[in-house]
């Protein structure tokens, strides 16, 4: 076993059913929805921390990052990096 054992794991976390996504895309197609999503990509994913960030703040802004494009995949209606994520 690995450190990075936990890897594998994210592939079997990406098969959410279409009935799951479908709730996603009610919730996020709003133009709420949209300027929810829009906010959180502008505000985690579009930043930067600065040179002198402790490692544990890089590791969360990380884990923020992930969950905010797992939430734009699935409001997307796309999970598996599809045509739906490009942009």
């Amino acid at each position: 076993m690995s450190g990075w054992d936990w890897f594998e794991g994210l592939a079997a976390a990406d098969e959410t059913d279409e009935a799951d996504r479908v709730h996603w895309q009610q919730c996020f197609g709003t133009s709420a929805g949209q300027k929810v999503l829009a906010e959180l990509e502008r505000s985690i994913l579009r930043t930067a921390l600065g040179p002198q960030s402790p490692d544990r703040a890089i590791w969360m802004r990380e884990g923020q990052r992930a969950l905010v494009l797992q939430m734009a995949r699935l409001a997307r209606g796309s999970v598996n990096g599809g045509a739906a994520d490009k942009g």
